[in-house]
Formats: C-alpha cells, structure tokens, sequence
C-alpha cells in the first residue's frame, strides 16, 4: 500500500466516524415506504458521463412511484396529447433536469445548497437532499443520511444496505477506486445470492455479494471500492 493510499483510507475510517449534521437524533430504519414498488422494463442507460447520480434518483423515484414508472415507460399521463419521446428518451431527460437540480445554488425546495459542477457528477449529500425533497422509494419529506463507508467496516456498510433493500427502499451507493469515487449505482433487492444492484452505465441489473463488497472488489463499470451508501432515516 503506498502513503498516498494509506492516507486517504485513514481519512475514510475517520470519516466514517464522524458524526453528521444531528446524526445523534437519527436512526436507521423502519423509514417509510412510499407504497407498492413501481415496475420498470428494459435497459435505462444514463444520458452522459455525469448523471450517473441523477440517473439513479430517477430510478428509485421510478421504483417508488408506480404513475411515475409508468409515464416513462408509456408516456400516457392523462393527457390527450401523444408523447412523441421513446421510453429512454424521457428517462434521460429526468435524469438531465434532475441533475440541473442537484447542482444549482438551490435544491428542490428551494432552500440554498452548495452548487457543484455538473462536470463533476452529484455528491452524496446533493443525491440525499433530492431524495428528501422529491422521494424515492420513502416518501418526499423522509430524511436521508449520507455515510462513508470505511474500508474496514464495508462489511457493516453492506449489512445496513441490505437491511434498508429489504424493507423495501432503493439504496444510492457511490463506488470508486482507492483513490476516489468515481460512480453511482443503485441497489434494489437482495437474495440468497447477494444484492441485485442497478448499473446505469449498462441500465442492467447485476449481483453484488457481500464477500465482494467487503475486500472492496466490485468490478462494476470499472469500479471496484464502496465509498458512500445514502440511507433513509427516522428523526426522533
């Protein structure tokens, strides 16, 4: 392991530590579920390099808003008018218009945030402030807490993903290299074989063991090591 690595994996483990912004007064779990999963069909592909996190977004909204899922499977939502846009055309425009949102001077709500360059992809805490504020598979209004996931505590990480995936919710988890994250993908159920885990590189579905996850060998898209996982939350 050379200084560079060994440094950044000390300061992941401290980070990891450290508690948030009222991470005394949260609790994982049982947070609630929006309601009945959507369904989604076919392949969605993220529309460039950079929304691979707003790609996701649109993903667990599509999961937990069945109308939603089905406007962009279909187009119909009530209107007399023909959608003329393919399926993963209107995907890739929410996932565009949601990642102008992630990244401008004000999130959803319209409070202040710290804009960040759509070059640069969304961070975690970007990624959880929409999920709050729009609702994935917890309704809009559920928090959501950014953690780091240190590398001698992926294993715990993965537990509480699977724990969060089996109650039902979708679960943003960033990967990256030693050095960095570098990716975004979405876990959406869990079996006796590992975690299903949606890669919006591809737009398919693959399998994540926790072995894999723990000696942080991944192999998704190129990217092997856990870094953040965005839970959802109860205040009290």
């Amino acid at each position: 392991m050379g200084l560079l690595e060994d440094t950044i994996d000390r300061m992941r483990d401290a980070l990891a530590g450290r508690p948030g912004p009222g991470r005394a007064h949260d609790r994982l779990g049982p947070a609630p579920l929006v309601g009945p999963r959507g369904t989604t069909t076919g392949h969605f592909v993220q529309p460039d390099q950079t929304t691979c996190g707003s790609s996701c977004l649109v993903m667990a909204r599509m999961l937990g808003d069945p109308a939603y899922a089905t406007w962009i499977h279909t187009g119909r939502d009530g209107s007399p008018r023909p959608e003329a846009r393919t399926a993963q055309q209107r995907f890739a425009d929410e996932a565009l218009a949601t990642h102008v949102r992630t990244n401008r001077l004000s999130d959803a709500a319209g409070a202040l945030q710290i804009p960040w360059p759509r070059s640069l992809g969304t961070t975690p805490w970007a990624l959880a402030t929409e999920l709050r504020n729009t609702g994935g598979t917890a309704p809009p209004g559920t928090p959501h807490q950014v953690r780091a996931v240190a590398p001698s505590r992926r294993a715990e990480a993965y537990d509480e993903v699977v724990d969060a995936v089996a109650r039902g919710h979708a679960i943003a988890t960033f990967v990256g290299n030693r050095l960095r994250p570098g990716h975004v993908v979405l876990a959406t159920a869990s079996s006796g074989d590992g975690t299903s885990v949606y890669d919006p590189a591809s737009g398919r579905t693959r399998a994540v063991r926790r072995d894999d996850f723990a000696s942080g060998s991944l192999g998704i898209s190129g990217w092997d090591e856990p870094w953040f996982v965005v839970l959802p939350t109860e205040v009290g």
